[in-house]
């Protein structure tokens, strides 16, 4: 396995651009765009877009998606490491 990949959903909410879109956001927002990115390769694997962005927010909401990935994958790695490799506790 090369990477894996981390999965996170960007949009825009009352003018302002965010991460992690909850579903009253999702539903009232301008623009809901989730993201698949395997961080290790740097390749966006899913990018979706419902709603309306200008050129600016667009690239926002991607970087946006994209930080929020890394976050994810962080996260991810460090539960497959602890349950696979342990923490050292028994």
């Amino acid at each position: 396995m090369r990477d894996m990949v981390a999965a996170c959903a960007a949009g825009k909410a009352a003018d302002t651009i965010i991460l992690d879109v909850n579903n009253e956001e999702d539903q009232a927002g301008q623009a809901d765009m989730p993201i698949g990115y395997m961080p290790s390769l740097e390749k966006i694997t899913l990018l979706q877009l419902d709603g309306v962005l200008t050129p600016a927010e667009y690239k926002k909401c991607v970087e946006t998606g994209i930080h929020g990935c890394k976050i994810v994958y962080e996260l991810q790695r460090k539960a497959l490491t602890e349950k696979y490799f342990g923490n050292g506790e028994k």
